[in-house]
């Protein structure tokens, strides 16, 4: 018997760092060190069926050859809807397969933990958040291509938005710091 495609990861690896001043997807602490995109994946998936990391097409090659993992598949926006940030990145992903449910997470979150995710998926269709801040990045979603093809139709690129539109409900953590952005070195 086959197995259900029931949960997708999608790492969103697609911004333009303008403040970080160089990929943050491709952004190495030390020298010897993963990348952050490698980083992610890496804690995604051991709670997921397969890893979609969904990039811009300008970093598409180089974050390509990265994973040669058959559980890892790297794709970038398309068209129509190209730099559209991470509703952008959602489409591109729900366009070319059909799980029940993605774990969504953004790269640039380096103290994320698979337990945080494992906990996501537990909760169902819940984004994170602290006593500080919606983190409505890190959620775990069910299918909703369609939702999300309306909303970029009509030029509103806010996840929270879809978040709305899908009943997506807010799941507590007691800690802020391992949803840190990291928008500066």
């Amino acid at each position: 018997m086959s197995k259900t495609k029931k949960i997708a990861g999608i790492v969103l690896a697609g911004g333009n760092s303008r403040r970080f001043g160089e990929d943050k997807a491709l952004y190495r602490k030390t020298s010897d060190a993963q990348t952050w995109v490698e980083q992610t994946a890496n804690k995604i998936l051991p709670v997921v069926d397969h890893v979609f990391i969904v990039t811009n097409r300008g970093l598409f090659t180089s974050i390509d050859s990265l994973f040669n993992d058959s559980n890892i598949t790297v794709l970038s926006d398309q068209e129509p809807f190209l730099d559209k940030g991470p509703l952008g990145g959602i489409y591109a992903v729900m366009s070319n397969t059909k799980y029940e449910y993605y774990l969504l997470t953004p790269t640039d979150t380096p103290q994320i933990t698979t337990a945080i995710f494992a906990e996501l998926i537990h909760q169902g269709n819940a984004y994170a958040a602290t006593e500080n801040a919606e983190h409505y990045l890190t959620a775990c979603i069910p299918y909703c291509k369609n939702e999300t093809q309306a909303l970029l139709n009509s030029g509103n690129l806010r996840i929270r938005q879809l978040l709305q539109t899908i009943n997506t409900q807010k799941y507590m953590f007691p800690n802020e710091s391992p949803f840190q952005n990291e928008n500066y070195k």
